[in-house]
Protein backbone atom coordinates (compact mmCIF):
# COMPACT_ATOMS: atom_id res chain seq x y z
CA UNK A 1 0.00 0.00 0.00
CA UNK A 2 2.86 2.37 0.93
CA UNK A 3 4.64 1.43 -2.28
CA UNK A 4 1.55 2.34 -4.34
CA UNK A 5 1.28 5.71 -2.63
CA UNK A 6 4.98 6.31 -3.20
CA UNK A 7 4.61 5.44 -6.90
CA UNK A 8 1.59 7.73 -7.22
CA UNK A 9 3.58 10.52 -5.59
CA UNK A 10 6.46 10.00 -8.02
CA UNK A 11 4.08 10.04 -10.98
CA UNK A 12 2.53 13.32 -9.82
CA UNK A 13 5.99 14.77 -9.16
CA UNK A 14 7.33 13.90 -12.61
CA UNK A 15 4.09 15.03 -14.30
CA UNK A 16 4.37 18.44 -12.63
CA UNK A 17 8.06 18.70 -13.50
CA UNK A 18 7.28 17.86 -17.13
CA UNK A 19 4.47 20.44 -17.26
CA UNK A 20 6.76 23.10 -15.76
CA UNK A 21 9.47 22.29 -18.32
CA UNK A 22 6.98 22.54 -21.21
CA UNK A 23 5.54 25.79 -19.88
CA UNK A 24 8.99 27.34 -19.48
CA UNK A 25 9.91 26.47 -23.06
CA UNK A 26 6.65 27.91 -24.39
CA UNK A 27 7.08 31.15 -22.43
CA UNK A 28 10.60 31.54 -23.87
CA UNK A 29 9.10 31.31 -27.36
CA UNK A 30 6.15 33.60 -26.56
CA UNK A 31 7.39 36.52 -28.70
CA UNK A 32 7.42 34.34 -31.82
CA UNK A 33 4.19 32.51 -31.00
CA UNK A 34 1.83 34.61 -33.11
CA UNK A 35 4.14 34.56 -36.14
CA UNK A 36 4.57 30.79 -35.87
CA UNK A 37 0.84 30.24 -35.38
CA UNK A 38 -0.10 32.24 -38.46
CA UNK A 39 2.62 30.57 -40.53
CA UNK A 40 1.40 27.08 -39.66
CA UNK A 41 -2.22 27.97 -40.44
CA UNK A 42 -1.31 29.45 -43.82
CA UNK A 43 0.86 26.47 -44.80
CA UNK A 44 -1.79 23.96 -43.78
CA UNK A 45 -4.49 25.98 -45.52
CA UNK A 46 -2.53 25.49 -48.73
CA UNK A 47 -1.89 21.77 -48.19
CA UNK A 48 -5.16 20.70 -46.52
CA UNK A 49 -7.28 18.21 -48.40
CA UNK A 50 -10.52 18.97 -50.19
CA UNK A 51 -12.96 16.11 -50.62
CA UNK A 52 -13.54 14.39 -53.93
CA UNK A 53 -17.26 13.84 -54.34
CA UNK A 54 -19.37 11.87 -56.77
CA UNK A 55 -20.19 13.73 -59.96
CA UNK A 56 -19.76 13.90 -63.70
CA UNK A 57 -18.38 16.06 -66.48
CA UNK A 58 -19.60 16.55 -70.05
CA UNK A 59 -16.61 17.13 -72.29
CA UNK A 60 -16.47 19.35 -75.33
CA UNK A 61 -17.42 16.39 -77.54
CA UNK A 62 -20.66 16.00 -75.56
CA UNK A 63 -19.58 12.80 -73.76
CA UNK A 64 -20.71 12.33 -70.17
CA UNK A 65 -17.97 10.91 -67.93
CA UNK A 66 -18.82 9.86 -64.37
CA UNK A 67 -16.34 9.95 -61.53
CA UNK A 68 -15.53 12.28 -58.66
CA UNK A 69 -14.76 16.01 -58.52
CA UNK A 70 -12.65 17.86 -55.98
CA UNK A 71 -14.99 20.10 -54.03
CA UNK A 72 -13.37 23.22 -52.51
CA UNK A 73 -16.80 24.83 -51.98
CA UNK A 74 -16.12 27.59 -54.49
CA UNK A 75 -16.87 31.12 -53.39
CA UNK A 76 -16.19 32.43 -56.90
CA UNK A 77 -17.03 30.82 -60.21
CA UNK A 78 -14.24 28.34 -61.09
CA UNK A 79 -12.43 28.27 -64.42
CA UNK A 80 -11.12 24.72 -63.98
CA UNK A 81 -11.75 21.61 -61.88
CA UNK A 82 -9.92 18.50 -60.65
CA UNK A 83 -11.60 15.27 -61.81
CA UNK A 84 -10.81 11.57 -61.51
CA UNK A 85 -12.60 8.58 -62.97
CA UNK A 86 -12.35 6.42 -59.83
CA UNK A 87 -10.67 6.47 -56.43
CA UNK A 88 -7.56 4.67 -57.71
CA UNK A 89 -6.93 6.92 -60.69
CA UNK A 90 -4.91 10.12 -60.57
CA UNK A 91 -6.68 13.47 -60.77
CA UNK A 92 -6.77 15.41 -64.00
CA UNK A 93 -7.42 19.11 -64.50
CA UNK A 94 -10.22 20.18 -66.84
CA UNK A 95 -10.62 23.80 -67.81
CA UNK A 96 -13.52 25.67 -69.35
CA UNK A 97 -11.93 24.91 -72.74
CA UNK A 98 -12.35 21.14 -72.21
CA UNK A 99 -15.81 20.77 -70.71
CA UNK A 100 -19.36 22.01 -71.27
CA UNK A 101 -20.83 21.09 -67.92
CA UNK A 102 -20.02 19.45 -64.59
CA UNK A 103 -21.98 18.51 -61.49
CA UNK A 104 -21.16 17.44 -57.95
CA UNK A 105 -24.18 15.25 -57.32
CA UNK A 106 -26.98 17.24 -55.71
CA UNK A 107 -24.64 19.98 -54.43
CA UNK A 108 -23.35 22.05 -57.33
CA UNK A 109 -23.81 22.22 -61.08
CA UNK A 110 -22.03 24.53 -63.54
CA UNK A 111 -22.69 25.00 -67.26
CA UNK A 112 -20.48 26.73 -69.79
CA UNK A 113 -22.10 29.67 -71.58
CA UNK A 114 -21.19 32.73 -73.57
CA UNK A 115 -23.06 35.54 -71.88
CA UNK A 116 -23.09 39.31 -71.40
CA UNK A 117 -21.70 40.05 -67.96
CA UNK A 118 -22.19 43.49 -66.44
CA UNK A 119 -18.75 44.33 -65.07
CA UNK A 120 -19.87 47.58 -63.39
CA UNK A 121 -18.43 47.90 -59.91
CA UNK A 122 -20.82 47.69 -56.96
CA UNK A 123 -18.25 49.19 -54.61
CA UNK A 124 -19.51 52.44 -53.08
CA UNK A 125 -16.26 54.22 -53.88
CA UNK A 126 -16.28 53.08 -57.53
CA UNK A 127 -19.90 53.50 -58.65
CA UNK A 128 -20.33 55.02 -62.09
CA UNK A 129 -22.89 57.66 -63.09
CA UNK A 130 -24.21 55.50 -65.94
CA UNK A 131 -27.58 53.78 -65.54
CA UNK A 132 -26.94 51.25 -68.31
CA UNK A 133 -24.90 48.09 -67.59
CA UNK A 134 -21.30 47.84 -68.80
CA UNK A 135 -21.71 44.52 -70.57
CA UNK A 136 -18.71 42.41 -71.55
CA UNK A 137 -19.17 39.20 -73.52
CA UNK A 138 -17.51 36.31 -71.68
CA UNK A 139 -17.33 32.52 -71.86
CA UNK A 140 -17.81 31.44 -68.25
CA UNK A 141 -19.12 28.67 -66.03
CA UNK A 142 -22.51 29.63 -64.59
CA UNK A 143 -23.62 28.09 -61.34
CA UNK A 144 -27.08 26.52 -61.56
CA UNK A 145 -29.20 27.65 -58.60
CA UNK A 146 -32.62 26.30 -59.69
CA UNK A 147 -33.15 24.09 -62.74
CA UNK A 148 -36.53 23.52 -64.35
CA UNK A 149 -38.97 25.21 -66.69
CA UNK A 150 -37.52 28.45 -65.29
CA UNK A 151 -33.78 28.11 -64.62
CA UNK A 152 -31.72 30.50 -62.50
CA UNK A 153 -27.94 30.87 -62.79
CA UNK A 154 -25.25 32.84 -60.99
CA UNK A 155 -21.83 34.19 -61.93
CA UNK A 156 -19.44 35.33 -59.23
CA UNK A 157 -15.93 36.76 -59.16
CA UNK A 158 -13.98 38.98 -56.80
CA UNK A 159 -15.69 42.13 -58.05
CA UNK A 160 -19.19 41.28 -59.26
CA UNK A 161 -22.09 38.94 -58.56
CA UNK A 162 -24.62 38.58 -61.39
CA UNK A 163 -27.72 36.44 -62.02
CA UNK A 164 -29.02 34.97 -65.27
CA UNK A 165 -32.08 33.04 -66.41
CA UNK A 166 -32.92 30.71 -69.28
CA UNK A 167 -35.37 32.18 -71.78
CA UNK A 168 -36.33 30.36 -75.02
CA UNK A 169 -33.14 28.31 -74.89
CA UNK A 170 -30.94 31.38 -74.38
CA UNK A 171 -29.28 32.49 -71.14
CA UNK A 172 -30.10 36.14 -70.43
CA UNK A 173 -28.72 38.46 -67.69
CA UNK A 174 -31.07 39.72 -65.00
CA UNK A 175 -30.20 43.42 -64.98
CA UNK A 176 -29.53 45.25 -61.74
CA UNK A 177 -27.16 48.15 -61.23
CA UNK A 178 -26.48 50.81 -58.64
CA UNK A 179 -25.24 54.14 -59.96
CA UNK A 180 -24.63 57.70 -58.82
CA UNK A 181 -26.98 60.58 -59.66
CA UNK A 182 -25.03 62.99 -57.47
CA UNK A 183 -21.97 62.88 -55.23
CA UNK A 184 -24.01 61.50 -52.34
CA UNK A 185 -27.16 60.02 -53.89
CA UNK A 186 -27.44 56.49 -55.29
CA UNK A 187 -30.09 55.22 -57.69
CA UNK A 188 -30.89 51.68 -58.82
CA UNK A 189 -31.58 50.19 -62.24
CA UNK A 190 -34.09 47.47 -61.31
CA UNK A 191 -34.75 46.16 -64.81
CA UNK A 192 -34.66 42.61 -63.41
CA UNK A 193 -38.07 43.22 -61.77
CA UNK A 194 -39.66 43.91 -65.19
CA UNK A 195 -37.90 40.87 -66.64
CA UNK A 196 -39.27 38.61 -63.91
CA UNK A 197 -42.78 39.97 -64.33
CA UNK A 198 -42.63 39.51 -68.11
CA UNK A 199 -41.99 35.77 -68.02
CA UNK A 200 -43.96 34.93 -64.87
CA UNK A 201 -46.75 32.55 -65.92
CA UNK A 202 -48.03 31.78 -62.42
CA UNK A 203 -51.27 33.52 -61.45
CA UNK A 204 -50.69 32.88 -57.75
CA UNK A 205 -47.59 35.09 -57.82
CA UNK A 206 -48.65 38.72 -57.81
CA UNK A 207 -46.85 41.65 -59.41
CA UNK A 208 -46.26 43.20 -55.99
CA UNK A 209 -44.63 39.99 -54.73
CA UNK A 210 -42.19 40.05 -57.64
CA UNK A 211 -41.50 43.76 -57.06
CA UNK A 212 -40.37 42.93 -53.52
CA UNK A 213 -37.82 40.32 -54.61
CA UNK A 214 -34.30 41.50 -53.84
CA UNK A 215 -31.36 40.94 -56.18
CA UNK A 216 -29.69 38.19 -54.17
CA UNK A 217 -29.54 34.40 -54.27
CA UNK A 218 -31.96 33.83 -51.42
CA UNK A 219 -34.77 36.00 -52.81
CA UNK A 220 -34.39 34.95 -56.44
CA UNK A 221 -34.11 31.27 -55.55
CA UNK A 222 -37.39 31.34 -53.62
CA UNK A 223 -39.14 33.06 -56.53
CA UNK A 224 -37.82 30.61 -59.15
CA UNK A 225 -38.91 27.64 -57.05
CA UNK A 226 -42.41 29.17 -56.86
CA UNK A 227 -42.38 29.79 -60.62
CA UNK A 228 -41.47 26.15 -61.27
CA UNK A 229 -44.02 24.68 -58.87
CA UNK A 230 -46.80 27.30 -59.18
CA UNK A 231 -48.94 25.66 -56.55
CA UNK A 232 -47.93 22.14 -57.59
CA UNK A 233 -45.27 21.03 -55.10
CA UNK A 234 -44.61 17.83 -57.06
CA UNK A 235 -43.72 19.75 -60.22
CA UNK A 236 -40.30 18.92 -61.60
CA UNK A 237 -37.43 21.21 -60.72
CA UNK A 238 -34.01 20.75 -59.17
CA UNK A 239 -32.36 22.95 -56.58
CA UNK A 240 -28.64 22.72 -55.93
CA UNK A 241 -27.45 23.42 -52.42
CA UNK A 242 -23.87 23.00 -51.24
CA UNK A 243 -25.10 23.40 -47.66
CA UNK A 244 -27.42 20.37 -47.57
CA UNK A 245 -27.52 18.67 -44.15
CA UNK A 246 -24.83 20.93 -42.76
CA UNK A 247 -24.87 21.85 -39.10
CA UNK A 248 -24.02 25.45 -38.44
CA UNK A 249 -23.73 25.28 -34.64
CA UNK A 250 -21.90 22.85 -32.35
CA UNK A 251 -21.83 22.63 -28.57
CA UNK A 252 -18.93 20.92 -26.79
CA UNK A 253 -17.97 20.14 -23.19
CA UNK A 254 -14.25 20.85 -22.65
CA UNK A 255 -12.59 19.84 -19.36
CA UNK A 256 -8.85 20.22 -18.98
CA UNK A 257 -5.78 21.02 -16.91
CA UNK A 258 -4.24 24.47 -16.48
CA UNK A 259 -0.55 24.99 -15.78
CA UNK A 260 -0.52 28.56 -14.43
CA UNK A 261 2.10 30.90 -13.03
CA UNK A 262 1.80 34.16 -11.07
CA UNK A 263 4.64 36.57 -10.35
CA UNK A 264 4.06 39.90 -8.55
CA UNK A 265 6.61 42.73 -8.67
CA UNK A 266 6.34 46.09 -6.91
CA UNK A 267 7.05 49.17 -9.06
CA UNK A 268 8.03 51.23 -6.02
CA UNK A 269 10.90 48.87 -5.19
CA UNK A 270 9.15 47.73 -2.03
CA UNK A 271 10.15 44.10 -2.04
CA UNK A 272 7.62 43.27 0.66
CA UNK A 273 5.17 42.89 -2.18
CA UNK A 274 7.45 40.92 -4.51
CA UNK A 275 6.33 37.32 -4.61
CA UNK A 276 6.66 34.54 -7.14
CA UNK A 277 3.89 32.05 -6.54
CA UNK A 278 5.42 29.54 -8.89
CA UNK A 279 3.37 27.29 -11.10
CA UNK A 280 0.18 25.52 -10.13
CA UNK A 281 -1.64 22.66 -11.80
CA UNK A 282 -5.41 23.18 -11.62
CA UNK A 283 -8.63 21.97 -13.22
CA UNK A 284 -10.67 23.97 -15.74
CA UNK A 285 -14.04 23.31 -17.40
CA UNK A 286 -15.63 25.07 -20.35
CA UNK A 287 -18.69 24.94 -22.59
CA UNK A 288 -17.84 25.88 -26.16
CA UNK A 289 -20.26 27.19 -28.75
CA UNK A 290 -18.95 26.94 -32.31
CA UNK A 291 -20.61 28.79 -35.18
CA UNK A 292 -19.71 27.34 -38.59
CA UNK A 293 -19.17 29.87 -41.37
CA UNK A 294 -20.82 28.76 -44.64
CA UNK A 295 -17.68 28.84 -46.77
CA UNK A 296 -14.57 26.83 -47.67
CA UNK A 297 -16.22 23.49 -46.75
CA UNK A 298 -16.90 24.55 -43.14
CA UNK A 299 -13.22 25.07 -42.36
CA UNK A 300 -13.66 28.44 -40.65
CA UNK A 301 -15.67 28.81 -37.45
CA UNK A 302 -16.30 31.41 -34.75
CA UNK A 303 -15.84 30.09 -31.21
CA UNK A 304 -16.86 31.25 -27.75
CA UNK A 305 -16.17 29.26 -24.59
CA UNK A 306 -17.20 30.41 -21.10
CA UNK A 307 -14.65 28.66 -18.85
CA UNK A 308 -14.26 28.31 -15.10
CA UNK A 309 -10.64 28.45 -13.87
CA UNK A 310 -8.89 29.16 -10.59
CA UNK A 311 -5.50 29.75 -8.96
CA UNK A 312 -4.82 29.54 -5.23
CA UNK A 313 -1.68 29.80 -3.13
CA UNK A 314 -1.73 29.79 0.67
CA UNK A 315 0.59 32.04 2.70
CA UNK A 316 3.87 32.24 0.89
CA UNK A 317 6.67 33.52 3.15
CA UNK A 318 8.57 36.59 1.87
CA UNK A 319 11.62 37.81 3.82
CA UNK A 320 12.66 41.47 3.92
CA UNK A 321 15.32 43.43 5.78
CA UNK A 322 14.49 46.43 7.95
CA UNK A 323 16.57 49.65 8.09
CA UNK A 324 18.20 48.22 11.20
CA UNK A 325 19.36 45.21 9.23
CA UNK A 326 16.88 42.89 10.86
CA UNK A 327 15.50 40.09 8.69
CA UNK A 328 11.74 39.82 9.14
CA UNK A 329 9.08 37.51 7.77
CA UNK A 330 6.03 38.58 5.75
CA UNK A 331 3.37 36.39 4.22
CA UNK A 332 1.55 36.64 0.92
CA UNK A 333 -1.39 34.63 -0.39
CA UNK A 334 -3.62 34.68 -3.44
CA UNK A 335 -7.13 33.47 -4.02
CA UNK A 336 -8.35 33.81 -7.60
CA UNK A 337 -11.19 32.25 -9.54
CA UNK A 338 -12.85 33.57 -12.65
CA UNK A 339 -14.95 32.97 -15.72
CA UNK A 340 -12.86 33.37 -18.84
CA UNK A 341 -14.70 33.95 -22.12
CA UNK A 342 -12.45 33.32 -25.13
CA UNK A 343 -14.00 34.63 -28.36
CA UNK A 344 -12.18 33.96 -31.60
CA UNK A 345 -11.80 32.10 -34.87
CA UNK A 346 -10.82 28.52 -35.67
CA UNK A 347 -9.47 26.94 -38.85
CA UNK A 348 -9.70 23.21 -39.63
CA UNK A 349 -7.14 21.37 -41.77
CA UNK A 350 -8.74 18.13 -42.96
CA UNK A 351 -6.48 15.06 -42.88
CA UNK A 352 -9.03 12.41 -43.94
CA UNK A 353 -12.71 11.54 -43.49
CA UNK A 354 -12.40 11.13 -39.70
CA UNK A 355 -9.42 13.25 -38.66
CA UNK A 356 -8.57 16.93 -38.78
CA UNK A 357 -6.26 19.39 -37.13
CA UNK A 358 -7.49 22.76 -35.90
CA UNK A 359 -5.92 26.10 -35.01
CA UNK A 360 -7.61 28.89 -33.10
CA UNK A 361 -6.85 32.41 -31.96
CA UNK A 362 -8.98 34.17 -29.35
CA UNK A 363 -9.37 37.33 -27.33
CA UNK A 364 -10.01 36.28 -23.72
CA UNK A 365 -12.28 38.35 -21.48
CA UNK A 366 -11.65 37.48 -17.83
CA UNK A 367 -14.30 38.11 -15.15
CA UNK A 368 -13.06 37.48 -11.57
CA UNK A 369 -15.50 35.72 -9.25
CA UNK A 370 -16.30 36.20 -5.59
CA UNK A 371 -13.56 37.36 -3.27
CA UNK A 372 -10.63 37.13 -5.69
CA UNK A 373 -7.69 38.98 -4.12
CA UNK A 374 -4.03 39.06 -3.16
CA UNK A 375 -3.38 39.40 0.59
CA UNK A 376 -0.16 40.58 2.29
CA UNK A 377 0.56 40.27 6.02
CA UNK A 378 3.41 42.75 6.56
CA UNK A 379 5.70 42.18 9.54
CA UNK A 380 2.83 40.10 10.97
CA UNK A 381 1.04 43.30 12.05
CA UNK A 382 -0.38 45.02 8.98
CA UNK A 383 -2.65 43.32 6.45
CA UNK A 384 -3.15 44.73 2.95
CA UNK A 385 -5.52 43.31 0.36
CA UNK A 386 -5.63 43.96 -3.41
CA UNK A 387 -8.67 43.06 -5.43
CA UNK A 388 -8.01 41.17 -8.66
CA UNK A 389 -9.30 43.08 -11.68
CA UNK A 390 -10.93 41.88 -14.87
CA UNK A 391 -8.72 41.86 -17.93
CA UNK A 392 -8.17 40.85 -21.54
CA UNK A 393 -5.41 38.77 -23.09
CA UNK A 394 -4.90 36.53 -26.12
CA UNK A 395 -4.95 32.77 -26.54
CA UNK A 396 -3.63 30.49 -29.28
CA UNK A 397 -4.45 26.81 -29.63
CA UNK A 398 -3.63 23.81 -31.78
CA UNK A 399 -5.59 20.58 -31.60
CA UNK A 400 -6.84 17.38 -33.15
CA UNK A 401 -10.46 16.32 -33.69
CA UNK A 402 -11.64 12.78 -34.40
CA UNK A 403 -14.93 11.82 -36.00
CA UNK A 404 -16.32 15.33 -35.30
CA UNK A 405 -16.80 14.24 -31.68
CA UNK A 406 -13.59 13.92 -29.69
CA UNK A 407 -10.83 16.51 -29.46
CA UNK A 408 -7.59 17.34 -27.69
CA UNK A 409 -6.03 20.81 -27.67
CA UNK A 410 -2.89 22.56 -26.43
CA UNK A 411 -3.56 26.22 -25.65
CA UNK A 412 -1.19 28.99 -24.58
CA UNK A 413 -2.32 32.40 -23.31
CA UNK A 414 -0.36 35.64 -23.31
CA UNK A 415 0.41 37.34 -19.99
CA UNK A 416 -2.36 39.13 -18.11
CA UNK A 417 -1.96 41.72 -15.33
CA UNK A 418 -4.26 40.86 -12.42
CA UNK A 419 -3.64 44.07 -10.43
CA UNK A 420 -4.04 46.91 -12.89
CA UNK A 421 -3.50 50.58 -12.06
CA UNK A 422 -1.54 50.17 -8.83
CA UNK A 423 2.06 49.83 -7.69
CA UNK A 424 2.10 46.08 -8.29
CA UNK A 425 2.55 44.18 -11.54
CA UNK A 426 0.84 40.78 -11.25
CA UNK A 427 1.84 38.72 -14.27
CA UNK A 428 -0.43 35.72 -14.76
CA UNK A 429 0.06 33.21 -17.57
CA UNK A 430 -1.51 29.86 -18.41
CA UNK A 431 -0.83 26.88 -20.63
CA UNK A 432 -3.68 24.35 -20.95
CA UNK A 433 -4.29 20.82 -22.08
CA UNK A 434 -7.96 20.51 -23.02
CA UNK A 435 -10.09 17.49 -23.93
CA UNK A 436 -13.40 17.94 -25.70
CA UNK A 437 -16.59 16.07 -26.47
CA UNK A 438 -19.02 17.55 -28.99
CA UNK A 439 -22.65 17.07 -27.91
CA UNK A 440 -24.12 18.14 -31.26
Amino acid sequence: MLTNKKNQGLIIFYFNELSIFVLEKIIIMNKQLLTLFLGVVVSLKVSAQDKYEKGYIINDAGEKIEGSIKNPDWKNTPSQIEFRGDASSSAKSYSIVNIKEFEIEGKAKYVKAEVDVDMSSDDMSSLSDMETPAFTKKVVFLKTIVEGKHTLYRYNNENVSRFFYMSDGKIVPLVYKRYLISDSKIAKNNTYINQLQSFSDCESITSSQISNVEYNESGLKKLFIKLNTCGNESAGYKSFDQKTNRKFFHLSVRPGINFSSLDINNKAANNVFDSDYGRKTTFRIGIEGEFVLPLNNDRWTIIAEPTYQYFKSDKKEVFTTTILGEKVSNTASVKYSSIEIPVGVRYYAVLNNTSKLFFNASAIFDIPMGDSKVTYNIHRFVTEEYKIDSGINLGFGVGYKYNNKYSAEFNIRTKRDLLKGGQNDATYQTFSIILGYTLF
